[in-house]
C-alpha cells in the first residue's frame, strides 16, 4: 500500500479511545475517533475508511445498529467488533449485524493489527 491505512474508530470510553489511537498511531495508519454509532454512520458516509473499529455499548447509536446502516452504503467496508462483552450472544448478534470480526477487551497491539491485516485480506 503506497497511504497508510485510514481507520475509524468508534469507541465512547476516553480512556479505551487514547488506547486504541496509540496503538495504531504506532503502526503508522491514519485514525478518526468518533464516541458513538450515529457519528460513525455519518463518518463513514462522507469519508473513505479501510476499516471500522466498532464498540458495541454505545450512547445514541449502538455498534450493532451503526454497522447495519454502514453496511447499507458500504457492505465491503469491514467492521471490526471491540467489546468488553464477550458472551456467545454478543459475538453472534455482532455477525448478524454484518461485523466482520470480534476482537474481546481487554486487546493488544498484535491482535488487534492481525485483525484488521486479515480484514483486509493482506494475511490469512
Amino acid at each position: 500500500m503506497n497511504s497508510p491505512l485510514k481507520v475509524l474508530i468508534v469507541e465512547d470510553n476516553v480512556l479505551n479511545q487514547k488506547i486504541i489511537s496509540i496503538l495504531i498511531g504506532r503502526l503508522g495508519w491514519d485514525y478518526h475517533v468518533v464516541e458513538n454509532g450515529l457519528k460513525a454512520v455519518d463518518e463513514c458516509n462522507l469519508n473513505k475508511y479501510d476499516v471500522v473499529l466498532m464498540d458495541i455499548d454505545m450512547p445514541v447509536m449502538n455498534g450493532w445498529d451503526a454497522t447495519i446502516e454502514i453496511k447499507k452504503n458500504k457492505p465491503d467496508l469491514p467492521v471490526i467488533a471491540l467489546t468488553a462483552y464477550t458472551e456467545d450472544i454478543f459475538i453472534e448478534k455482532s455477525y448478524a449485524a454484518g461485523m466482520d470480526y470480534f476482537l474481546a477487551k481487554p486487546y493488544n497491539h498484535n491482535e488487534i493489527e492481525r485483525t484488521i491485516l486479515k480484514s483486509l485480506k493482506k494475511i490469512e
